[in-house]
């Protein structure tokens, strides 16, 4: 049943409670999936929860007197018909509570008094004082018993001198399991209401659990995680108020966690490596020690984790390779698969510890339309343990573990969005705390505002109680001459601008909360406009361009005939796909386009930004030609070189109203502010030039003509990184519009960052050897172009290729003792331009061509740079390995061997800086970035 539907059962009837009187509640704590809060007083503490485990149904009261108490007799009806899976089950109850008893019997209840749980019964009624039979009440519940239990554990705490660890609370070793946990903390009394839907549950409850202490078990002797490695670990969302980080980065993002659920115990890794790597082998004994604790029983390892496995067994640790069986203590495994789910969350809630490790970036690019956090293999399992593995990347060199001193600066999303919620509406600043994890709290925020409608109580409470904050909040104005912090209250709301926006359906008015947004002033919508886009598509996914803008904050409806629905097409507003969220200051939104998957024919789409409108189609879609009818959007300055009449384009298109114009050749796409083109007398020429250009570096990539995906340019206020930055689309800063539209300028002063950019497009993994190759040899597309295409030499063409700048650089790389760590961008580049001097540019045509055939590659730079090596060699059938190792290249003793069969290079310009022992191949080359690995 899901919650909402259990919570009218349990409340019907029912407007108000009494908890009034001599009897003092404990505030509960709810964890997991299936826990809701029945009743919250005003100070949020719950006096009233419920949940699920396994088939059986669970009701806690905050205080057993209630079960007592005329006052709540319709409730507790209400409760015992909710936990009976028949009308005909037999009710056990404790002997003390006489009047529970009673009028259950007087409705025809079958009731037993007993002082012990039977098995017979179908529901049991209990306080939470003993736990002699706590396993067998949890075996009741988990198949399909009621249990109703009612107790409070402050008293008890005084009593018993117990006042830090709430799992010694004997009625929590039986309710934990099902996420609920009675806490140290009183409530407060009074006269409550029922509200008409689930309360949220309240941030921040006091567990009376000391984390610090599992901190100094966890990091004991561990001083550092910081690692340079291949490795791309995702970000931790730690969200539960039982689970915390272990390590974090620089920005508060959690490479490590852990946490406590049920009876059990849990341990995360952002990347299954690194729990098989030697830099975490005192944290891995640390960690499989503290999921261990008091337990009984073998480790079990999942069978293909054979890195972890292999750990233990060099550290004699007793394990063996298993999927989870009983009588394990700890069970280690990837977050790849969610086929034990049910079995893990049964195991660590009565008691078992869990290791898992794996990241999810990748699944994500790999499963378009899902959400990470719901639907991710490791999440189902991870999520009611209140971590989630997110779908964001981050950078393990900088990753400091959390000592138990520092406990109160360190990140959780609960505790952050408490502090929010006590500054939001305030004037001023956040404070320091705060003002330091909202960056990341933004991004954790956007996450939860991202995940669909579910039965996941906990999340759909937080992401309530976060727009009930920021319900009425300004979106702040935004721009080159109002730049927005991002350590701001008005960088946190113009982060979180466009989700909030999402969350309301797009045919309704933003209602809670209403977004006041600047005012934008209203553009001529078409009324109706029919489209044909081809939906056929081989290669990788593209954007179809429409030529129609929606405007900001308006709707416009697509009509799509009924086949094309759930086909895979997407639908998309705006073309700045940066996420500037790691900006420290924003001149835009850091998010401001959207998609709209095609679930039906008809469909009502709006975007807070507004943007221009595009179809996307996936690689392997097979549709065709199809017709889509779309109303309400506005025209755009849109043309297509070899369709668009030159004199449409004069008379009317460069004059509609959209604030978005593209200007499209064979192989690649403008997207730059309209007024940029409004004056644009002749596109015709433009665009022949830029067809040239693309097919230069069409040639020189020895790649078909035009490109199978065209190339996309698309110019922004801010983008991500640096002024351009490759990808698709490239994006490129307002200032490099000139380089684009205006072709005199262009003749005579060249267009290199953009080409440079078309470049990077073109690199290849076989042949880059990175990081010293990434920003070098798409540099020989930029002079390509300038030569081939725009008659400018190279030493016109970029200041840093002037030949007195290029010999001192050869000399200086030379005279440092040629350390590959040092040969990058335009020293590295210098390899290439000497070789392509002396022989041209058909080897490269060659050799860029072979490289397309060639399969199986190393993925290491040591043996990609002896297979270019010998390539090239074979190429030019010149004997290259003297110049390559003259450059410090590692090339291997058989290479040199094999190339010494072909004639000496006579021209090598690096003969003159060679070394006398290399002609004895006696030279030592540096391995710092080359070696295999």
């Amino acid at each position: 049943m899901k919650p909402l539907d259990a919570y009218k059962v349990l409340v019907k009837g029912i407007t108000e409670l009494d908890f009034t009187g001599k009897h003092v509640p404990c505030d509960l704590l709810l964890t997991g999936d299936k826990s809701f809060p029945v009743l919250v007083n005003p100070s949020h503490q719950i006096l009233i929860s419920a949940s699920q485990y396994g088939k059986g149904r669970i009701v806690v009261i905050s205080n057993e007197e209630y079960l007592n108490s005329p006052t709540f007799s319709l409730f507790l009806q209400n409760a015992i018909g909710w936990l009976k899976r028949s009308p005909e089950a037999l009710v056990g109850i404790q002997e003390r509570f006489k009047f529970l008893e009673e009028i259950l019997s007087s409705n025809g209840t079958h009731t037993r008094s007993n002082a012990k749980f039977l098995d017979t019964f179908g529901v049991y009624c209990m306080d939470a004082y003993n736990d002699d039979q706590a396993e067998e009440l949890v075996m009741f519940m988990r198949k399909g018993g009621g249990l109703l239990i009612a107790g409070q554990a402050w008293g008890w705490a005084q009593q018993n001198k117990s006042t830090t660890d709430i799992l010694s609370f004997p009625g929590n070793k039986i309710t934990s399991v099902a996420g609920i946990h009675f806490t140290f903390s009183s409530a407060d009394t009074g006269v409550f209401p029922i509200s008409k839907e689930i309360p949220p549950i309240p941030l921040m409850v006091k567990h009376g659990i000391d984390t610090t202490k599992d901190l100094k078990i966890l990091l004991d002797g561990v001083t550092s995680f910081n690692q340079k490695t291949d490795r791309c670990p995702s970000a931790l969302f730690v969200h539960g108020p039982l689970a915390f980080s272990i390590a974090m980065d620089g920005s508060y993002q959690s490479l490590l966690a852990a946490a406590r659920y049920g009876k059990g115990r849990v341990v995360v890794a952002s990347h299954e490596g690194q729990l098989s790597c030697r830099k975490f082998r005192k944290f891995i004994l640390n960690a499989v020690s503290w999921l261990s604790t008091g337990k009984q029983g073998k480790i079990g390892v999942e069978p293909s984790f054979k890195g972890f496995y292999n750990i233990l067994i060099q550290e004699k640790i007793e394990c063996k390779p298993t999927e989870l069986v009983p009588n394990l203590s700890v069970y280690c495994c990837m977050s790849y698969s969610a086929h034990e789910a049910e079995k893990i969350h049964e195991f660590v809630a009565e008691g078992g510890g869990l290791l898992i490790g794996g990241h999810a970036w990748w699944w994500v690019s790999e499963n378009r339309g899902k959400n990470s956090i719901t639907d991710y293999p490791g999440n189902i399992i991870l999520n009611k343990f209140g971590i989630s593995i997110s779908g964001r990347t981050m950078d393990e060199a900088n990753v400091k573990p959390l000592h138990h001193a520092d406990e109160s600066t360190h990140y959780h999303f609960q505790k952050a969005l408490s502090h929010l919620q006590q500054h939001i509406g305030k004037e001023g600043q956040p404070g320091s705390k705060l003002s330091s994890w909202i960056g990341v709290l933004s991004k954790d925020c956007r996450d939860l505002l991202k995940l669909p409608d579910q039965e996941f109580h906990a999340f759909s409470s937080l992401r309530k109680l976060l727009l009930q904050m920021v319900s009425g909040s300004r979106t702040p104005t935004v721009g080159k001459a109002n730049p927005v912090l991002k350590n701001s209250m008005e960088g946190f709301l113009l982060s979180l601008g466009s989700e909030i926006y999402n969350n309301c359906p797009c045919d309704q008015e933003p209602a809670s909360p209403k977004l006041q947004m600047k005012h934008v002033p209203a553009l001529p919508n078409l009324h109706s406009t029919i489209l044909h886009i081809n939906c056929t598509n081989t290669g990788p996914f593209i954007w179809k361009s429409t030529g129609l803008y929606v405007s900001p904050n308006t709707t416009a409806v697509m009509t799509f005939h009924p086949s094309v629905a759930e086909k895979g097409l997407e639908v998309q507003i705006g073309c700045h796909s940066d996420d500037l969220s790691d900006a420290q200051k924003f001149i835009r939104a850091p998010v401001v386009i959207r998609r709209f998957p095609v679930k039906q024919d008809k469909m009502v789409i709006s975007n807070m930004w507004g943007g221009l409108l595009y179809i996307i189609v996936h690689t392997n879609c097979k549709l065709g030609k199809i017709t889509i009818t779309v109303e309400g959007a506005v025209q755009a300055p849109y043309f297509v070189h070899g369709k668009t009449s030159q004199s449409d384009w004069l008379k009317t298109i460069r004059h509609y109203p959209a604030p978005w114009a593209e200007l499209v050749t064979e192989s690649i796409i403008f997207t730059i502010p309209s007024e940029s083109v409004r004056s644009l007398e002749n596109p015709v020429t433009l665009l022949s030039f830029w067809d040239k250009v693309l097919r230069a570096i069409n040639k020189l990539a020895a790649t078909s003509t035009p490109f199978q995906r065209k190339e996309r340019v698309v110019a922004d206020v801010q983008i991500s990184t640096g002024s351009l930055h490759s990808g698709y689309p490239i994006m490129c800063l307002f200032d490099f519009i000139i380089d684009i539209v205006d072709l005199e300028h262009i003749k005579k002063n060249g267009t290199w960052g953009v080409i440079h950019e078309l470049g990077h497009n073109q690199q290849k993994y076989g042949w880059e050897f990175p990081p010293h190759t990434v920003e070098a040899t798409c540099n020989l597309w930029s002079i390509y172009v300038h030569e081939e295409v725009l008659e400018i030499p190279r030493d016109k063409a970029h200041g840093n290729l002037h030949p007195e700048k290029r010999v001192k650089r050869i000399k200086e790389y030379v005279k440092n003792g040629r350390k590959l760590i040092e040969w990058n961008i335009w020293t590295c580049l210098e390899t290439y331009l000497q070789l392509q001097e002396c022989f041209g540019w058909k080897p490269f045509i060659h050799l860029f061509s072979a490289y397309q055939k060639i399969t199986n590659i190393k993925n290491n730079n040591h043996d990609k740079m002896n297979l270019w090596a010998k390539l090239f060699s074979e190429q030019v059938k010149m004997n290259l390995a003297p110049f390559f190792q003259a450059w410090g290249w590692p090339i291997e003793d058989k290479v040199s061997q094999k190339l010494s069969l072909f004639p000496e290079w006579e021209e090598n310009p690096m003969k003159k800086y060679m070394p006398a022992q290399l002609c004895t191949g006696k030279i030592k080359h540096d391995t710092e970035t080359c070696s295999k690995k």
